[in-house]
């Protein structure tokens, strides 16, 4: 029995080495999480319409994303997120009457990551993918004393792509991108441009 127990303790103590080598990581493959906030605006015509007609208009807010990759080797990569646009809004009033929108987009996308390293960890890449994106409406106006107010919804999926930058050390990572995600709705367009900084960790 006490050579049987000095037998399976020596196993362990040779295989425990090799058990923890085979989960070792790898910077040039396996998965990894992050988080990103940035700069959102948008390209609507309908919205620019109604800044040249005197209304009011915000055409950009904050964005943010939360992404998953896995990265198969040191070139390529597949990615998906959940990406929020952020909120766009335009207003205006003339006497007695007043008008009031606000347009919201999210969505959840998936990419391909084509990756160029070049040296100490830092790297270059570009990605893409498409969006199933969502996008909410509210409106109220004030006509003559009467107030009206209406909401929608729409979705849809739309192609993005995107550019960046990368610097990674002790497994975490860095991001400086650039996003396009390019959204059409019933034959109008809203080209909305995403300038994020992101942090990561590599498993």
């Amino acid at each position: 029995m006490k050579r049987l127990i000095a037998t399976a303790a020596l196993a362990g103590l040779v295989a425990s080495p090799a058990f923890a080598q085979s989960y070792q990581y790898n910077p040039a493959e396996g998965p990894y999480l992050g988080a990103g906030i940035g700069h959102a605006s948008l390209d609507n015509e309908g919205l620019s319409w109604l800044d040249r007609n005197g209304f009011n208009t915000d055409d950009s807010d904050t964005g943010y994303k939360l992404f998953a990759g896995y990265q198969f080797n040191p070139n390529f990569a597949v990615e998906a997120s959940y990406v929020d646009l952020g909120d766009f809004s335009a207003s205006g009033a003339e006497g007695g009457d007043s008008v009031n929108l606000e347009l919201g987009i999210d969505g959840f996308t998936a990419a391909l990551v084509g990756k160029l390293p070049i040296q100490n960890g830092f790297s270059v890449h570009g990605k893409l993918g498409m969006i199933a994106w969502d996008a909410d409406i509210d409106g109220n106006a004030t006509v003559d004393g009467t107030y009206y107010r209406e909401t929608a919804g729409e979705d849809g999926t739309d192609p993005f792509y995107g550019i960046g930058a990368e610097y990674e050390i002790d497994q975490v990572m860095m991001r400086a991108e650039y996003e396009r995600y390019d959204i059409s709705d019933s034959g109008e367009d809203f080209e909305v441009d995403l300038f994020s900084a992101s942090l990561g960790y590599r498993f």
